[in-house]
């Protein structure tokens, strides 16, 4: 397999609500249904918009960009023999930004719209890495919500929501 990055969107919101949604599900429970209510699934649309990242400045006469995207491979072992398992060799670009900035738009009518701010609060933040190499150290992150802020009350409501 070889992924290339697109220049237009390295990183789709699809993609990183995708990430924060396994990160619900594992917080919540995979099958809980209020993570297919906050972020969709088959049989209902996502009532939210996620736009894709874009990195930001940090000096006043810096042009915001990704990294220039470099190359990687990653291949799988085999346990027992120790060997590189046949097809199981992926080359990928990867590339990062300082810091980068998106939003989450409500996109349509929501009944308990306090119910999904606090999911969508806490799993982001709870949100720790993204990509494909995120377990050797790389795509490590940090999310923050720059409009709610979360507190204890929040994070217990949000725990509440939880399913065995």
């Amino acid at each position: 397999m070889h992924n290339t990055i697109s220049q237009r969107h390295a990183l789709p919101g699809s993609s990183l609500k995708g990430v924060v949604r396994a990160t619900a599900g594992l917080l919540l429970g995979t099958d809980n249904p209020v993570v297919a209510e906050v972020f969709g699934s088959s049989r209902q649309p996502c009532p939210w918009h996620w736009s894709s990242p874009v990195p930001r400045a940090h000096e006043p006469d810096e042009q915001p960009a990704w990294y220039p995207a470099m190359p990687s491979a990653r291949v799988r072992i085999d346990r027992e023999t120790h060997t590189a398992v046949e097809d199981m060799l992926v080359i990928a670009e990867q590339t990062g930004a300082e810091s980068a900035t998106f939003t989450v738009t409500q996109t349509a009518r929501i009944d308990d719209l306090a119910k999904h701010q606090d999911v969508l609060v806490v799993a982001a933040q709870a949100t720790r890495s993204l990509g494909s190499l995120r377990r050797r150290g790389l795509g490590w992150v940090g999310i923050a919500c720059t409009s709610h802020e979360p507190d204890e009350d929040t994070v217990r409501r949000f725990l509440q929501l939880k399913q065995p």
